[in-house]
């Protein structure tokens, strides 16, 4: 398993984080029955049904932001709790660095998952942000703004004209105050979605990947 305080696959530096968390995570290391991660009493299948809060809650599987990700649908009041996958004004971070070698593809799919059944649910309980309907446009909505950041990659490289690293894309996809390891993350699964889709070519040079986009 990848630690925190690994360089990541892309040749870039360690996530940043504050000593405090370091602390906590390296005590959890090396003496993890001081610090147990909760594990879930009932795992759920896709289509699974469950009762809580008085209602009938069906399980739709959506991978992208996790691998595990999780919305739960009530047909009756067509309320859906979209957690971390459907946000109203924002859009969940999309990670490279996941066992998924294609984690926006995983996402995209998601994303059309809710949306083949969007005009059935009345209002969306995110994570993040107030409770929002119009769930169908917002799916829209989140798959253009990967789009438009997937040619903004292409338009990068062609302006460049030489293979860059994940870093170096990573600013021309994330305002000065975003940089950072999430940011690079971010950059690394979109450039990697256009690798798998024949776009660009990876190169491992001193260690570092770069990519560039094919003739």
């Amino acid at each position: 398993m990848r630690s925190p305080f690994d360089a990541p696959p892309w040749g870039g530096p360690a996530m940043d984080m504050p000593w405090q968390r370091k602390a906590r995570m390296s005590v959890a290391r090396r003496f993890p029955k001081l610090m147990k991660v909760p594990k879930p009493s009932v795992r759920l299948n896709e289509s699974d049904r469950m009762k809580f809060a008085r209602r009938e809650w069906i399980a739709v599987h959506t991978p992208g932001h996790t691998h595990d990700h999780l919305c739960l649908f009530d047909q009756e009041t067509g309320t859906l709790l979209s957690g971390d996958h459907v946000l109203p004004t924002i859009t969940p971070h999309i990670s490279g660095l996941t066992a998924h070698g294609d984690p926006l593809t995983l996402f995209f799919d998601s994303l059309d998952k809710i949306g083949n059944f969007a005009n059935q649910i009345n209002i969306a309980l995110p994570a993040h942000g107030t409770p929002f309907g119009n769930v169908g446009d917002r799916v829209q909505a989140i798959k253009d703004h990967h789009v438009e950041r997937l040619q903004k990659l292409r338009d990068t490289s062609a302006d460049l004209s030489r293979p860059a690293t994940v870093m170096e894309f990573s600013t021309h996809l994330f305002s000065p105050r975003a940089q950072g390891s999430m940011a690079d993350s971010e950059a690394f699964a979109h450039l990697e979605h256009l690798r798998i889709l024949g776009d660009f070519e990876r190169r491992d040079k001193d260690g570092a990947y770069e990519y560039v986009l094919k003739d």
